[in-house]
C-alpha cells in the first residue's frame, strides 16, 4: 500500500462541476421527473451570477442565474433525491439533497454559507450531520498535508508518523461511513456517500458491506441504484478479477480471452471514429512491438457499428494485434455488461487472468510492461 498517495486521495473534497449554464436543469425525462424549486436570499450576493450544478446517470449538469438584490430562483425537474450543489463565485459552494416537489429555501450570508439556513429539504438533516463529521476528518487530514510538507527532508521516523497517522484517519473515515450506514439506513443519500467514499476510491469490500446494510429504500433510489450497478461492475473489472468473454473477430470466428490464457493482454476498448483512442494507437504499436515476444498480446475491442469503418482503421494505424467486435456500436451487450462508458478504456490483464491494472496509457503502460517483463526473467 502507497500510503501518501493512497491515503492524500482519500480526503479530496466533494466537489460538484461547473459547466456550460442553460436556462432551466432537467435531469430526467419528463414521465419521471417532478418539479422543484430553490430560492435564496443572501446577503452579500448581489447580482452575482448563481450557479446550480449536479451529477446524475455519469454526466454533468448546470443551470445559471443572475441574481438581483441578494435573492435568486431555481426552477427544475428530479426523478428523486439527488445532491445538487450551489456556487457563489470561485470559492463558495453549498451543498443541498433535493427531492421531488421540493420547495427549498436558503438564506443567510453569502460568506458564512456554513451558518445558512436550508428549509424544505427533508433530507437536509442527514447532510447535515454528514458535512459536520466529514468536516473534522478533513481538518485533520489539513493537519497531517502540513506536518508532512514540514517532514518532507526529515529523517524517516518523522515521515513513518505521518504515514501512520494518514492511516489512522483513513480507518476513521472508514468507521464513520459504517457508523452512518448504521445510524440512517434509510436514507437516500447514504448510497450517494458510499459511492464517493469507497467506489471513487476504491474499497471494494467496504462498498459490498455497507450497500448490503442499507435498507430497500435506500437501494432502490437513485443514488442505491447506481451504487448496485457499480458494485456489480467492479465484480467484473475490479483489481484481481479474471474476466471472461467471447466475441468474433474480424472473419466472424470466436475470439475468448481465455483462450490467452498465459499471456499478458492488453483488453483495450476503441472505435475508428474516437479521435483519442486513434491518438493513443501509436503508443499501443509500439508496446506491442517491443513486448509480443516476451508474451505480450493486445485485444482491440471496437464499439464500431460498421464493419468497413473498423476494419479500416485498423489497416490505417497498422494494429496488427487480435480485434473483435460485436458491431453493436454502444449497445454492446460487452460494453454494457462492463459499464465503458467511454473510450478509451483498457485494462491489462496478467498470466493468471487476473486483471493488474486500468486504463494505462502512453509512458504508465511501458513502465507496467517493462516492470512485468523485467520481473518474469
Amino acid at each position: 500500500m502507497k500510503l501518501n498517495k493512497i491515503s492524500r486521495n482519500l480526503f479530496t473534497k466533494i466537489v460538484a462541476s461547473v459547466l456550460v449554464s442553460v436556462l432551466f436543469l432537467g435531469v430526467a425525462d419528463a414521465q419521471t421527473a417532478q418539479p422543484f424549486s430553490i430560492t435564496g436570499k443572501l446577503d452579500g450576493l448581489g447580482s452575482q451570477m448563481v450557479y446550480l450544478t449536479t451529477q446524475y446517470q455519469g454526466q454533468s449538469k448546470a443551470d445559471s442565474v443572475l441574481a438581483k438584490n441578494d435573492s435568486f430562483t431555481f426552477k427544475g425537474t428530479t426523478p428523486g433525491v439527488i445532491f445538487y450543489g450551489l456556487r457563489f463565485g470561485k470559492n463558495n459552494y453549498l451543498g443541498i439533497p433535493v427531492d421531488v416537489k421540493e420547495k427549498i429555501t436558503v438564506t443567510g450570508n453569502v460568506n458564512k454559507l456554513n451558518e445558512a439556513v436550508i428549509t424544505g429539504s427533508k433530507h437536509i438533516g442527514v447532510w447535515k450531520d454528514w458535512n459536520k463529521a466529514w468536516t473534522t476528518i478533513t481538518a485533520r487530514a489539513g493537519v497531517l498535508y502540513k506536518m508532512m510538507d514540514s517532514v518532507a527532508k526529515a529523517p524517516n521516523t518523522d515521515r513513518k508518523y505521518v504515514d501512520d497517522e494518514f492511516v489512522k484517519l483513513g480507518d476513521r473515515l472508514v468507521d464513520t461511513v459504517e457508523v452512518f450506514v448504521k445510524k440512517y439506513p434509510s436514507s437516500p443519500l447514504m448510497p450517494y456517500i458510499i459511492m464517493d467514499r469507497f467506489v471513487n476510491y476504491p474499497n471494494p469490500e467496504k462498498a459490498k458491506s455497507t450497500y448490503a446494510a442499507l435498507a430497500p429504500v435506500a437501494k432502490n433510489s437513485i443514488y442505491g441504484k447506481e451504487l448496485g450497478e457499480a458494485i456489480r461492475i467492479a465484480g467484473k473489472t475490479g483489481i484481481g478479477v479474471k474476466p471472461s468473454f467471447t466475441l468474433p473477430d474480424r472473419e466472424g470466428k470466436a475470439l475468448s480471452l481465455a483462450s490467452l490464457k498465459g499471456k499478458v493482454v492488453l483488453v483495450d476498448f476503441w472505435a475508428s471514429w474516437c479521435g483519442p483512442c486513434r491518438k493513443e494507437n501509436p503508443n499501443l504499436v509500439k508496446a506491442y512491438a517491443k513486448y509480443h515476444d516476451k508474451g505480450f498480446e493486445i485485444i482491440g475491442v471496437s464499439l464500431d457499428d460498421k464493419k468497413e469503418s473498423w476494419l479500416k482503421a485498423i489497416d490505417a494505424d497498422k494494429l496488427v494485434w487480435l480485434h473483435a467486435s460485436d458491431l453493436k456500436g454502444w449497445k454492446s451487450d460487452l460494453a454494457a455488461e462492463y459499464g465503458i462508458k467511454s473510450i478509451p478504456t483498457s485494462f491489462l490483464v496478467d498470466a493468471e487472468g487476473k486483471i493488474i491494472a486500468k486504463d494505462l496509457r502512453g509512458d504508465s503502460l511501458e513502465k507496467k510492461l517493462e516492470s512485468i517483463f523485467k520481473t518474469s526473467k
